[in-house]
């Protein structure tokens, strides 16, 4: 088995486990685990799956009420490095989700709303070369923060999207991943519409609420001998009330205060507030599974109608849940607004950025490379006074395209922008003229700093694994440069130009260096 490939299964298989452990952080977290599998990323060099580690670990601090915030900074600093959009919008969502829970302490941090947005924006983008699974969790955490903020509408699209997206990928790579995945959906499904229905029962909409309830009733039992019994038992008292919103006689089992809640939930829809009153009462105090918030506020709710409470104060209990039912309304409607404007303004920059950016490289084009030249030209801009040009050519391209075919070529010009965006700093320009041209400009850089780096270039190219692209296959560049100050750029062009042709000249795959205006022969 080649390397390459031996070296795609493991990272895969890393993937994999990766997810396990992600699973398995709420309960049955095996830290020693997770230390041995980021020691084996670390040196696969596998940032994706070492921020998979840091969210299993994330999860565990939050599981032991620990700060996870160092794990959760971690991811965000891997997301950026693999600027995979998936994987940031996992990061940043899993910091919304961190920040919507500390709210309740602290006024501080990143707004929860803005991360929302930006996680939302970025599952818009094509992701096609990550694992599907990737997309499947960042769809999942993206859904949580949209229930954590009050959300439902929203985290229902958004569960159901990672929903048919674990789906479709059941029958490939990651099948039991993204099994996995679908019961983490299904378990969050459940504790979603039962916060959404008991939030709209206690503003005494009772029949939506049912509507809502019913949406998680009438499936086949989709617990298995995967689930983890904490979950199995959650589930099932969640269903419970589920069933008592929707006007169902419960069919799953429950512990003995959910059972009371329950029986206290159909009491209300009967009308009977006193026998529901004197059934809430236990289920204010204790519940034996995880529930949502506006579960607990129903049970509240349900309790506060005994005999002899004060009319004025049941009013005022009422109105405290309909006005947060129509914050919830308005916020919402905002939080689509500002995901809409943010979508714009996203499909404008990118029109922007095709505009002046080469398709197949990602590298400027020359509109790019014209737009650069101009900004030097501002006698406002603070810019460096010394200035190097490199003109670049691929040796012998035409034999490559004729030798191994045009798709071939594609991918041998793209893996060299690939290699010429990694010499360059954000102030410096790496451009493809057409062709198999590029030309680099270096911003305020000292005469002998040009040479050294065409060096490099030369042999990052000479030592890329072609044989990857195709078998046999191997690559040189030539590179002309010239060094002078802004002001000489024009006649620095064309004689890193000349330069360029004498190293070709003189036998390709070299750096070529000439006087300034020195006549070179054609």
């Amino acid at each position: 088995m080649p390397g390459s490939e031996r070296s795609r299964i493991q990272h895969e298989t890393a993937i994999e486990q990766a997810y396990v452990l992600v699973e398995a952080a709420q309960g049955h977290n095996d830290a020693a685990r997770v230390e041995r599998a980021d020691r084996e990323a670390a040196a696969g060099g596998w940032d994706d799956v070492r921020l998979l580690l840091h969210f299993a670990r994330s999860l565990a601090c939050q599981d032991a009420g620990a700060d996870d915030s160092g794990h959760v900074e971690a991811m965000s600093d891997l997301a950026a490095r693999l600027a995979v959009p998936s994987l940031l919008a996992l990061s940043i969502a899993v910091k919304a989700v961190r920040n919507a829970d500390r709210r309740r302490t602290t006024i501080t941090g990143e707004s929860v709303a803005s991360l929302f947005v930006g996680a939302v924006v970025l599952l818009d983008e094509p992701d096609a070369a990550a694992p599907a699974v990737h997309r499947v969790a960042a769809l999942i955490e993206v859904g949580n923060v949209a229930h954590q903020l009050g959300f439902w509408e929203l985290a229902l699209e958004y569960f159901t999207l990672a929903e048919q997206a674990s789906t479709a990928a059941l029958d490939g790579r990651w099948s039991d991943i993204a099994r996995r995945q679908l019961l983490v959906v299904t378990v969050n499904r459940c504790e979603l519409l039962l916060d959404w229905s008991c939030a709209l029962a206690g503003i005494h909409e009772w029949e939506h609420a049912a509507a809502v309830a019913g949406s998680a009733l009438g499936g086949d039992d989709p617990t298995d001998d995967r689930w983890p019994p904490s979950w199995v038992t959650q589930y099932y008292g969640q269903m419970h009330l589920l069933a008592a919103l929707a006007g169902n006689e419960p069919h799953q089992p429950a512990p003995a205060n959910v059972a009371a809640l329950g029986a206290a939930i159909q009491a209300a829809r009967a009308g009977d507030d006193v026998r529901a009153c004197g059934l809430a009462e236990g289920p204010t105090q204790f519940v034996e599974i995880p529930l949502p918030s506006c579960t607990h506020l129903l049970a509240l709710s349900l309790a506060a109608r005994r005999p002899g409470t004060a009319p004025a104060a049941i009013r005022y209990g009422d109105q405290l849940a309909s006005l947060r039912w129509n914050d919830r309304v308005d916020r919402m409607a905002g939080i689509r607004d500002a995901i809409a404007v943010e979508r714009r303004r996203r499909d404008h920059e990118q029109l922007r950025r095709d505009l002046v950016l080469d398709e197949l490289t990602g590298l400027a084009n020359r509109r790019g490379y014209h737009a650069y030249l101009t900004a030097l030209q501002d006698p406002a801009a603070h810019l460096g006074s010394e200035y190097a040009v490199l003109m670049i050519d691929v040796d012998h391209f035409k034999a490559v395209n004729d030798g191994y075919g045009h798709d071939v070529g594609d991918l041998v010009l793209a893996r060299l922008g690939h290699i010429f965006a990694g010499h360059v700093r954000q102030t410096d320009l790496a451009a493809r003229l057409g062709g198999d041209e590029f030309l680099i400009i270096l911003a305020d850089v000292l005469p002998e700093v040009p040479e050294l780096r065409a060096q490099r270039i030369l042999r990052a190219v000479q030592t890329h694994p072609w044989t990857d692209v195709a078998p046999g296959l191997s690559v040189s560049v030539s590179i002309g440069i010239q060094h002078g100050g802004r002001q000489e750029l024009p006649a620095l062009l064309s004689d890193a130009d000349r330069s360029l042709y004498h190293a070709k000249n003189h036998g390709r795959g070299r750096v070529g260096t000439l006087a300034p205006s020195a006549p070179e022969a054609r």
